[in-house]
Order: C-alpha cells, then sequence, then structure tokens
C-alpha cells in the first residue's frame, strides 16, 4: 500500500486523506452517541455492532495515518524542488 500513496499525486493524497478524516469523523459521531445514549461511557456492554464500529474506526485511523506520512513526505519533497 505504501508505493501505491507514493506514487499519487498530492491533490489526490490531499483528496483520500480528507475523505479518510470524514470516515473518522462519522465513526466518532456514532461511538459518542452510543455512549451518550445508552449511558456506557466506559464502553463495557458492547454490542457486537458497536464493537465492529470501534474496529473499523481504529482501522480508518490507521489508514489516515499512514496517508498522512505519504501527505507529509510528498510535501517535503515538492519544497525540496523550491529551495
Amino acid at each position: 500500500m505504501k508505493k501505491k500513496l507514493e506514487n499519487l499525486s498530492l491533490e489526490e493524497l490531499h483528496t483520500l486523506y480528507a475523505i479518510v478524516g470524514e470516515l473518522c469523523a462519522d465513526y466518532s459521531k456514532m461511538t459518542d452517541n452510543y455512549s451518550l445514549t445508552t449511558g456506557d461511557n466506559m464502553f463495557e456492554n458492547l454490542p457486537d455492532e458497536v464493537k465492529g464500529m470501534i474496529n473499523d474506526r481504529q482501522l480508518f485511523i490507521s489508514y489516515r495515518l499512514k496517508i498522512k506520512e505519504a501527505l507529509i513526505n510528498k510535501v517535503k519533497a515538492e519544497m525540496e524542488n523550491y529551495e
């Protein structure tokens, strides 16, 4: 996956980062709403569907970190061309 991310343009990386960021925010809202609705603030009595949401959220967070690293590297490379 890392090689494929490196091959994306700066604009493509930015778009992908924004999309994944939106997905992370959506999952965050869903898990926060679960906590508020049920009062299960410590997430101790999770139904399987909520556990799945949390696992998906973690997966998208890991994607976001990988995309961010590729984005940072791309920006650095672009900036080296201007120095």
